[in-house]
């Protein structure tokens, strides 16, 4: 992952090749026929430096290359054209985000997802295709993406990274048959760097990472075993569902030096834009006795895998109740029905307690009693709450599923 700055002259850079991408998009345009070997990099010479005025970013490009900045208060937007040409063939875009080091690497998958969302869409005669996604050592991402146009296909390379406050998008539109052209590009693209130490900040919604994960519903408590509880719950703040939602918690002292620190998945598996999903950490030796704060950061990652095969609770319908048992433990109980058009394997029921102030106070998940469910069949749950950190005064009960195989 790439940290926080620690000297002014500290910079992000990597190593970015095109070539690869350029094979892939003309094999999916030409059924793959043979490749010839990729042409030999000659680095050009007479390249001229151009720094951002902000002091974010900075790159070399040939002497009489055109720079478009459209940047505003939001972003910075700098677009640079050869002589001539109606399309810029480099684009910067960048951001800055609340945090440095690992809560602003947490937030480069759905800010990636969204800077896709913006930059690919367009006029209703153009196709983009995500030709592929690489995760590169550093934790930055390279996409491939192609538009399919009136005038003709359009490969691009996207690399896409965080370093220290700032989000980075480094856009380069890739020549179909113009390997001289294609080292040009890869020659700017190389020489891209990113100053984590420059004193620019975005303003705006995209600014904050709070604007991506945000928490709400905290509460805290001294467990009967000794143990200190942190609950809550994660709130979806973005534009794009999100999955594999992680929460840390860390303790501090006054000095603000790291005492413990804890970290738990939140109980849903998929977090859809508005949504929000309960989350626990436990602390099972308590507070250490010089803690004066917890700090809680949350990480996840734009949603693919599980998408695939998740199965929302729009598709269920539920009747449920609460009472205390004979040893004053609260009981939540009830029936799930599929509602929905498909067979749903691990049916779960995730079940939310708040008190009066709307904290939560306790949090558990449990699957129904079938191992599967068809469309129209109904099956029962059961949660015991061995512990809650209040008085129960409302719950929330939502069911969540895989389709089936």
């Amino acid at each position: 992952m790439l940290g926080a700055a620690t000297a002014p002259t500290q910079r992000v850079k990597l190593r970015r090749r095109l070539a690869a991408a350029i094979c892939a998009a003309l094999c999916l345009l030409a059924g793959c026929a043979d490749e010839s070997p990729p042409p030999v990099l000659v680095d050009p010479t007479g390249f001229v430096t151009y720094s951002h005025p902000t002091g974010v970013f900075a790159l070399s490009m040939p002497p009489d290359w055109v720079v478009n900045d459209l940047s505003d208060d939001s972003a910075l937007n700098v677009e640079f054209s050869p002589p001539n040409s109606p399309e810029p063939h480099v684009r910067v875009y960048i951001l800055s985000v609340a945090g440095e080091g690992a809560q602003a690497v947490s937030v480069l998958a759905p800010l990636s997802e969204q800077y896709l969302a913006l930059r690919y869409s367009g006029p209703a005669d153009t196709i983009y295709k995500e030709m592929g996604r690489e995760n590169q050592p550093d934790m930055s991402v390279r996409i491939c993406m192609l538009t399919d146009t009136p005038q003709g296909p359009v490969p691009y390379n996207d690399f896409l990274q965080t370093g220290g406050p700032y989000f980075a998008a480094l856009q380069i539109r890739l020549p179909l048959n113009d390997p001289a052209h294609l080292r040009t590009l890869e020659r700017i693209a190389n020489t891209f760097d990113l100053y984590p130490e420059a004193a620019w900040r975005s303003v705006g919604e995209n600014a904050s990472a709070g604007s991506i994960i945000g928490f709400s519903d905290l509460n805290a408590w001294a467990s009967r075993s000794g143990g200190f509880q942190i609950m809550g719950q994660v709130v979806n703040n973005g534009t794009v569902a999100i999955e594999f939602v992680r929460v840390t918690a860390q303790l501090y002292d006054a000095e603000n030096q790291l005492l413990d620190e804890r970290d738990n998945f939140v109980s849903s598996d998929l977090v859809q834009p508005g949504e929000r999903a309960p989350f626990s950490i436990l602390f099972p030796d308590g507070l250490p006795a010089a803690t004066a704060r917890y700090d809680l950061d949350a990480a996840a990652r734009y949603a693919g895998q599980v998408a695939e095969t998740f199965y929302g609770p729009e598709n269920f319908a539920m009747v449920s109740e609460s009472s205390f048992d004979a040893a004053g433990l609260l009981v939540v109980r009830g029936q799930v029905r599929n509602d929905g058009p498909h067979r749903a394997d691990l049916v779960r029921v995730i079940v939310t307690v708040f008190d009066d102030q709307q904290r939560v106070i306790g949090a558990d998940a449990t699957l129904v009693a079938a191992q599967s469910l068809g469309p129209g069949e109904v099956s029962e749950f059961n949660i015991t709450f061995g512990e809650l950190g209040g008085v129960a005064h409302t719950f929330l009960a939502v069911t969540q599923a895989r389709v089936a195989d």
